[in-house]
């Protein structure tokens, strides 16, 4: 693709930045649909994100941009307007840019990660679920999309007791029906690794200290240039596995609707 003076961008900003999966698979899906725009990842240390934000709302060649770790509660309180789901959960990871240079937001993780299972034709409703990771915006946002398609029961876990209370509150006020598991253990459904163990080789494998299972199914929401080791464990184990870099190609729909004029 050809970048001019007319082409549009679409950032997505972390800290780090540099190994996001998901500009290629953003500008592979712009190149298919003829959209002159272009996303690149842009390294953002917390204290510049304020500087960062001034520029998205001052530049018109900005369509938006997306959001990662460890900026998407962040940016919830910089925003102008969210939608409902963003507001619900606290935390966003896709921001559009309006003609008069508001910035609105939206949380799309929990969507693209439904759309994921549901391509391989695994159903949630009715189904327990448990997810590491669930006070941080990943997490959180997944933990809201099955409780609302109807989750069976959820296990929730994180390092940060404070984050998590609030996803615990989240769950049981807006999905009261929602049974939550205290449990951390191998009877449920689906797996889901919404931490970032696994970015660097020598972390920890999550859920490696209760076994995989054949009959389970094991999702990651971390990229890199390989599937993580609890990917490869999973497979080998002969489990049903959605890797960051699925969930990645998800998003791109999930963050495309919303960024219009797309």
């Amino acid at each position: 693709m050809t970048i001019t003076a007319r082409t549009r961008l679409i950032a997505l900003i972390g800290h780090p930045a540099s190994d996001a999966g998901s500009p290629p698979a953003v500008n592979a899906w712009l190149e298919e649909n003829g959209i002159d725009a272009r996303m690149m990842a842009l390294d953002v240390p917390p204290a510049d994100l304020p500087h960062f934000l001034a520029l998205l709302r001052a530049s018109e060649s900005f369509v938006g941009c997306s959001v990662t770790y460890p900026h998407k509660q962040t940016v919830f309180a910089a925003v102008d307007a969210m939608t409902e789901r963003g507001r619900r959960l606290g935390a966003l990871n896709t921001i559009r840019r309006e003609p008069g240079g508001q910035l609105r937001g939206d949380a799309t993780d929990g969507m693209a990660m439904l759309s994921a299972l549901a391509a391989k034709g695994h159903a949630i409703a009715g189904a327990g679920a448990r997810i590491i990771g669930a006070g941080g915006g990943a997490g959180r946002a997944i933990a809201d999309a099955f409780a609302e398609a109807g989750a069976g029961a959820l296990c929730l876990e994180d390092t940060d007791p404070g984050r998590l209370d609030r996803t615990f509150a989240l769950v049981r006020s807006a999905y009261p029906d929602v049974k939550i598991e205290l449990a951390a253990d191998d009877r449920f459904d689906i797996f889901v690794n919404a931490t970032t163990l696994g970015k660097s080789a020598d972390d920890a494998v999550p859920f490696s200290n209760v076994g995989f299972s054949a009959d389970a199914i094991y999702c990651d929401v971390v990229t890199g240039p390989a599937p993580t080791p609890m990917i490869e464990s999973a497979k080998a184990a002969g489990a049903g596995t959605i890797s960051g870099h699925e969930m990645a190609k998800h998003q791109v729909q999930a963050q495309m609707r919303f960024l219009s004029p797309f």
